[in-house]
């Protein structure tokens, strides 16, 4: 019995070491799908393997891309990336004030947006109005930072292509009942997609 034991410890020890070992630049080449991704993670459990769909202004992205080829991959014994390709795009930058109509009703909404316009025609900062008002927690000030084209409903990236950097409009989806007040305080700006891979070894 303690032979056994010991003999399953022994399989067990080269069975991390050989995880441990990986080539990762051997296996990032061949990986492109999710389902291929999913396969190694569930075989190599001690890798953290993500594809990332994210844009140049993207605070999360992993700025070794911007020197990466398509299908090139860059990797030491840690981690690895490889980029599976980047295509040009439009950025926008703006500050909101968002009102979730779900829970609300038309007379409540539109007191809210009367109060809060009142208050920025009066000179308050937009920053101040919008911690005030706004029903984002995640947006400190309204500012929602660089976002590429496609993240936002059409409506709201429609509106923005139309205004002018330093103009406030109103934009709102009955559908979902979602309504926005907006400044335009940055003009957009050319920038890139990129979709890539990481592994990294834990």
């Amino acid at each position: 019995m303690k032979r056994i034991f010991i003999f399953i410890t022994i399989v067990c020890f080269y069975h991390a070491k050989a995880q441990t070992d990986i080539h990762l630049t051997e296996m990032i080449k061949n990986i492109e799908s999710q389902s291929e991704i999913d396969s190694l993670k569930f075989l190599y459990p001690n890798l953290t393997i993500k594809k990332h769909t994210l844009s140049t202004g993207d605070k999360n992205i992993n700025k070794k891309v911007f020197l990466l080829k398509d299908k090139e991959i860059m990797a030491d014994s840690v981690d690895a990336i490889k980029l599976l390709s980047q295509k040009n795009i439009k950025e926008f930058k703006v500050k909101y004030i968002f009102i979730n109509g779900k829970n609300l009703s038309e007379k409540e909404i539109k007191k809210i947006q009367k109060n809060a316009n009142k208050e920025l025609k009066k000179g308050k900062a937009f920053s101040e109005v919008a911690n005030k008002y706004s029903m984002d927690p995640g947006s400190k000030d309204g500012d929602l930072g660089w976002f590429p084209e496609g993240r936002m409903i059409k409506s709201f990236e429609n509106a923005i292509r139309e205004h002018k950097k330093g103009e406030i409009f109103q934009v709102s989806d009955p559908k979902r009942k979602w309504n926005f007040i907006i400044l335009k305080n940055h003009t957009e700006r050319d920038a890139k997609i990129y979709e890539y891979i990481t592994i990294t070894k834990s």
